[in-house]
């Protein structure tokens, strides 16, 4: 593991790196092949700001700390740093994994006729990640397929003038048109 001690604006006594090289002796026992093992250690108007990278094959902690007493802003960065690891590790230790014929049962395939066969896949937990209110126009299906045209978008959602209805016409990969309209 390399382990790089950096300091800017300050000379870090013989001892404190000794303290330093042991603190990080502790994270050697927790995640095996690091990768990068930063400490940078800066002075500013008599304050010392202690950061600390540690990036393993699946783990990254980072932490910041400033005080006036240098041992004890390396004493809090790497209590930091060491509980990041401990929760990341904690995290893979409990994730359960399902086998993979469940994985696959849940994922539910959709075939959509109008536009093809399409494999959309939908996790157990739904989210709505954004809401967009669109406000619908009537109009024929030939006004929106015209407008639908004349704009970038894939879709458009309309009221249908003809049946008062909320219909949404798309973009087909054909390049034609597709209308859906409610039953």
């Amino acid at each position: 593991m390399p382990l790089q001690i950096t300091a800017r604006n300050c000379e870090i006594p013989p001892d404190m790196r000794a303290v330093i090289e042991t603190k990080v002796d502790r994270f050697r026992k927790l995640v095996e092949q690091i990768s990068v093992l930063d400490v940078v250690i800066v002075s500013q108007r008599g304050k010392y700001t202690v950061e600390i990278v540690v990036k393993a094959q699946r783990f990254a902690a980072t932490g910041r700390e400033t005080d006036a007493d240098l041992r004890a802003a390396i004493d809090r960065v790497m209590g930091k740093v060491e509980r990041q690891l401990h929760k990341q590790i904690d995290k893979k230790r409990t994730m359960k994994r399902l086998p993979r014929e469940v994985r696959e049962r849940r994922a539910l395939t959709l075939t959509l006729p109008m536009m093809g066969e399409a494999t959309i896949e939908v996790d157990e937990e739904r989210r709505i990640v954004r809401t967009q209110r669109i406000a619908s126009k009537p109009m024929s299906v030939q006004e929106a397929a015209d407008r639908l045209e004349i704009e970038a978008g894939s879709f458009l959602v309309f009221e249908n003038a003809e049946t008062e209805k909320i219909n949404i016409i798309f973009r087909r990969e054909d390049g034609r048109f597709g209308l859906i309209e409610p039953s």
